[in-house]
């Protein structure tokens, strides 16, 4: 069992949190630097969700989509571009 925990705290999670109701999960993988910064792969995931969260906030804003509860709700097919 030890082994697991310690094997789990050397895994990157990445996601967004929109209003304490909603999460999205991002690929992290397993810690290979101190830093997102440091690794190109998980920072183009960092940099791909923050897209994601810029869109999502646009999208709100413009009202297309709108968040009711733990939903959003609206038309939710958008393309990032990397």
């Amino acid at each position: 069992m030890f082994h697991s925990i310690r094997h789990a705290m050397k895994v990157r999670n990445l996601q967004i949190n929109i209003q304490s109701k909603i999460l999205i999960l991002g690929n992290g993988g397993l810690k290979h630097s101190t830093t997102y910064q440091e690794d190109d792969f998980l920072n183009k995931c960092v940099q791909t969700l923050q897209k994601i969260d810029i869109e999502i906030k646009q999208l709100e804003k413009k009202k297309i989509i709108r968040i009711s509860g733990t939903k959003l709700l609206g038309t939710l097919h958008f393309e990032i571009d990397e």
